[in-house]
């Protein structure tokens, strides 16, 4: 087992990843042949024990049938299209939690 294996990093995409499987309906093994790849590695991705390139998100998404669009608000990315406001959310979406309520504060009072 390679040493990055041995490590498990858990992030928005490997959790994104194992809940978009499973509300497919799919198991690791059947994703896997979707894919063609071994269940092994399908696991590994889900766990946070390899790096996810944007070539097997495609492959992923690809295989389960579902649209970058999903992907992108599975992960807490929102599309913007130009508009501010959304753009602002999406910025708000990113901010560690602790700072919020500092933000909270921030946001009342420039709507007074």
């Amino acid at each position: 087992m390679s040493k990055r294996n041995q490590i498990i990093k858990e992030s928005a995409k490997s959790l994104a990843l194992k809940r978009l499987r499973e509300a497919s309906g799919q198991g690791i093994r059947i994703v896997a042949e979707l894919m063609d790849l071994s269940h092994t590695r399908v696991h590994q991705m889900e766990s946070g024990r390899e790096d996810i390139s944007e070539d097997y998100i495609e492959k992923f998404l690809e295989a389960i049938q579902v649209s970058r669009g999903d992907w992108n608000k599975e992960i807490g990315i929102r599309e913007c299209n130009g508009d501010l406001r959304e753009k602002c959310f999406g910025l708000v979406c990113s901010i560690k939690r602790e700072k919020l309520k500092t933000l909270h504060n921030i946001l009342l009072s420039l709507n007074e």
